[in-house]
């Protein structure tokens, strides 16, 4: 993820009582419970008088169910942060406890209007430096955004201070009936929408500390026959517990901020800076992250100045503690090689009722219940959005990490013959003085990888160290969240820096994990049976690791400001040529439409010979999936375990045979520049040779009909269960009891040739001959060759396939009459030439098979639908609708 994360603070909303730091909920606001007319004020003292008062950043007062915030002269027009999460979540649903993205963080001013003072969010993108002519045409060249109006109940010019209403914040700032609307499904009925209910909404807890407060405002949205939300006593009445946090910017007096460099990978805090014009590019990106600095400079190795202190929530369950802390306290050995000792440190909270885990000054990691899976984990972070200082970090860790993880040891290891983790790995991983351990994953996309990993695992046949795998795959989601708490973005090329020897050496992966860094999306590392085995998740920093934390982290000795760093920066980073140290983030990976272009980038893949290792993966899964009746389901047990056993089989299988399309018309990016060792260009095209193998591996794996015929058996065991009372819509079984093999194994093959053939992948194959000597890559005469001989070449030899054979031939034939006929817009003419020359070819094919006969009806008439649609086209008339 880039910039557009935003800040979230982590921490369960627990009501404190006065003299605590907090207050309890109270009742709906009463109309006129201040005694004044609108636009009136009334006596200070008088109405302090009978408030209940909590002093802290600003001082908050509770009356007749409503909260007010007193604010002091000096703190009008100043910059503070506010940012807003959900208290509560709703079981599932998209909706969860903490969740940062609710509403991003800002910089908030109170600003005096004359009769009200005004929640002002002030833009912030454009800079220059102030008191300077720049400065004043930024900001009369940009508008800043009005949260709310704040009336003012009373004031005292003695004190300096006013007293506000906070009554907005009970509004809908959050957009929230508009999201519960989307989960319900009720777009397509209005009146089925959820709208805040003001008769049931009412402040809940509200909490004061030196550095922050908190008002919490209790909503509920109604609506009047919803159709989903069944993880709520009454889906009609849905509340929802909204904190809002306003907090100074805590920031470091000597922090230097540091500029962004695209080879390394960090989260960026973006501007746009008028005051430096030496450059064409006036974005002015910082990195995001932490003033960590060794106490002592001029030693080798220091302890921190000012340590990273994570407090472990008490919701987390005690068999998980252990893994948790140890994923933390992992990264001690980046900072150690860059002289900082300590730099970060794992505590309890303190057996002290003042403590609050919504206190500002704490980092914590909360433990989140959801019936369905919805995030595996989260990061949240704050920062200073003026210089990409973070000052709080936090965690949110889904508890369906663990129970993924104890279904794929308990179920899946029984069978493929290979331990968990053996005693020394464990050992040598765990804190000594770390209780019980726990598993989890980088992200909901993770649960389906220890699914596989499960299966897999059971279908070889052996049970291993199960509390070892579990605790194994919750450090090493922990150190990923970790490392983005540290301002790290996923890295998906890391995976290309380790041989397949190297990942089958537990030795190895214990030192330096499966992958380059933990940032990366890194599936169990499993291998066949009889291979030897590494370690199945990354329980230690990889190389990439230890360089980003330098780079981001290290001092740079001499530098008075960011652009004295440069220079250092610049050549630290060419060590990013190396595979090892290599950076690609979340666009790099993005394959959909043709964006990504680059085959070695990928999440869910691993070594540096990726063809190889998914050619492993498939046979793997192949086999597996032959012997699922033999280990699922177990007596007594559902046989929806098979039904989920062979899917995450299959899911396996798809995303190495569909991973092939990123080699059709692909090129090697690198982001090194001119000047880094060996950097000759930024694109360098696929050799041929590859791409020939990879669509030979999709013709194999995907288009061959053989591949998919599975044990009929098996296909009368699949079925579901009837008892999902959880599931994202509520009681909403699947419309067949069976499960829909052909339509399955149809939508994969659509999707490669919708990712192979659409308009920007088109255009860049066409491109080609411009930037590569011919025949060195592939054309667009290629792709469409290869696959015409791929999906048609059986109706010459005269082999009818089955239903899966012709849905393929179906569909590609349709996607070429859209081609000819109605393309996407960005299709090349080329291929549109193209298209209507292997729907000649076709026509031609079907003609010649007709006429030679011996066809059953079926055959025949799927020959003739498919020939009676290339025709038309041909004749330039539309069979189908441009988006059908």
């Amino acid at each position: 993820m880039r910039a557009a994360v935003c800040v979230a603070v982590a921490g369960a909303c627990t009501a404190l009582l006065l003299g605590a730091g907090g207050a309890r909920a109270q009742t709906a606001p009463k109309p006129g419970a201040t005694g004044a007319a609108p636009g009136e004020t009334v006596d200070y003292d008088k109405f302090v008088a009978g408030a209940e008062k909590q002093a802290g950043l600003f001082t908050l007062y509770r009356k007749d169910g409503k909260v007010y915030i007193e604010l002091r002269d000096d703190q009008l027009d100043t910059d503070f942060l506010e940012h807003a999460v959900p208290v509560n979540g709703l079981g599932g649903f998209g909706f969860h406890s903490g969740n940062q993205f609710a509403q991003p963080a800002r910089v908030v001013r109170f600003h005096d209007t004359g009769k009200a003072v005004a929640l002002v969010w002030p833009h912030t993108l454009f800079v220059a430096t102030p008191g300077t002519p720049l400065a004043k045409a930024v900001r009369e060249s940009t508008a800043d955004s009005v949260e709310a109006i704040l009336s003012v109940v009373t004031q005292s010019k003695a004190k300096g201070t006013r007293i506000l209403d906070a009554a907005p914040l009970l509004g809908d700032l959050l957009d929230l009936g508009n999201g519960l609307t989307d989960a319900a499904g009720g777009r397509s009925k209005p009146d089925d929408a959820y709208r805040l209910d003001a008769a049931r909404t009412y402040f809940g807890p509200s909490k004061a500390f030196p550095q922050n407060v908190i008002v919490e405002a209790d909503q509920t949205f109604a609506a009047p026959n919803p159709s989903a939300i069944n993880t709520v006593p009454d889906p009609r009445f849905v509340q929802m517990r909204v904190k809002y946090n306003f907090s100074q910017i805590i920031s470091s007096p000597d922090y230097m901020p540091r500029l962004y460099d695209d080879r390394v990978g960090f989260w960026e805090d973006p501007h746009v800076g008028f005051d430096y014009d030496r450059q064409i590019d006036n974005g002015r990106w910082y990195i995001l992250r932490w003033n960590v600095e060794a106490s002592d400079p001029s030693r080798p190795l220091s302890p921190a100045k000012k340590p990273l202190v994570y407090y472990l929530d008490g919701s987390i369950p005690a068999e998980y503690r252990g893994a948790v802390r140890d994923g933390i306290l992992e990264w001690n050995k980046a900072f150690e090689k860059i002289g900082i000792s300590d730099a970060v440190q794992v505590l309890d909270p303190p057996d002290d009722p003042a403590w609050d885990p919504d206190d500002i000054r704490y980092s914590v990691v909360r433990w989140v219940t959801d019936a369905p899976s919805e995030f595996g984990a989260e990061a949240q972070i704050v920062w200073d959005p003026r210089t990409g200082e973070i000052f709080r970090g936090g965690v949110l860790l889904d508890s369906n990490l663990g129970r993924t993880s104890k279904f794929v040891e308990r179920n899946l290891l029984e069978a493929l013959g290979l331990p968990i983790t053996d005693g020394p790995t464990r050992a040598a991983a765990r804190n000594p003085n770390a209780p019980l351990r726990d598993e989890a994953e980088y992200g909901r996309q993770f649960m389906a990888q220890s699914a596989f990993g499960a299966t897999a695992l059971t279908l070889m046949g052996q049970t291993g160290d199960l509390d070892g795998f579990v605790y194994e795959r919750i450090k090493s989601v922990t150190m990923h969240e970790v490392g983005h708490d540290f301002g790290l973005s996923h890295n998906f090329i890391a995976h290309n820096a380790y041989t397949p020897e190297q990942l089958k050496s537990a030795t190895f992966t214990r030192s330096n994990g499966v992958s380059s860094s933990v940032m990366d999306y890194s599936p169990i590392n499993l291998w066949p049976r009889g291979a030897s085995n590494g370690t199945y998740s990354s329980i230690a920093l990889g190389t990439y690791d230890y360089f980003a934390i330098h780079w981001g982290y290290a001092p740079v000795p001499g530098a008075k400001t960011p652009q004295d760093e440069v220079p250092t920066l610049e050549r630290w980073a060419q060590g990013s040529r190396d595979p090892r140290y290599a950076f690609a983030g979340d666009e790099d990976g993005d394959f959909a439409g043709g964006h990504a272009i680059d085959p070695r980038t990928a999440p869910f893949m691993l070594t540096n010979r990726p063809i190889d290792w998914c050619v492993g993966q498939l046979a793997m899964a192949k086999g597996l999936i032959a012997s699922v009746d033999r280990r699922f389901p177990k007596p007594q047990e559902p046989w929806s375990d098979e039904r989920l056993a062979f899917l995450s089989l299959l899911a396996r299988y798809n995303n190495c045979a569909t991973s092939m399309t990123h080699y059709i018309g692909g090129e090697y990016l690198t982001r090194n520049r001119i000047g880094d060792p060996g950097v000759q260009t930024a694109l360098a095209p696929v050799p041929r040779s590859e791409q020939v193998r990879a669509f030979s591996l999709l013709d194999r794996y995907l288009f061959s009909e053989t591949n998919w015929n599975f044990s009929p058996t098996t296909l009368r065991r699949l079925t579901y269960t009837e008892y999902m009372p959880f599931s994202s819509f509520g009681y909403d079984p699947t419309p067949r009891h069976d499960l829909a093999i052909v339509e399955l194994v149809g939508s994969v093959q659509s999707r490669a040739l919708s990712t192979m053939f659409a308009p920007l992948m088109l255009q860049r194959i066409a491109d080609m001959p411009t930037k590569a000597s011919p025949g060195t890559t592939m054309s667009l005469v290629d792709l469409f060759s290869w696959t015409q001989a791929a999906v048609f070449d059986d109706i010459t030899a005269g082999r009818p396939g089955g239903e899966i054979r012709r849905n393929l031939q179906r569909t590609y034939s349709r996607m070429l009459v859209r081609l000819a006929t109605a393309p996407a817009g960005g299709t090349p003419l080329d291929a549109q030439a193209l298209a209507r020359v292997e729907l000649s070819d076709l026509d031609g094919r079907i003609k010649r098979r007709l006429a030679h006969g011996g066809l059953d009806l079926q055959t025949r008439a799927h020959l003739a639908a498919m020939q009676t649609e290339a025709k038309r086209a041909l004749n330039a008339q539309t069979v189908l609708p441009p988006n059908e």
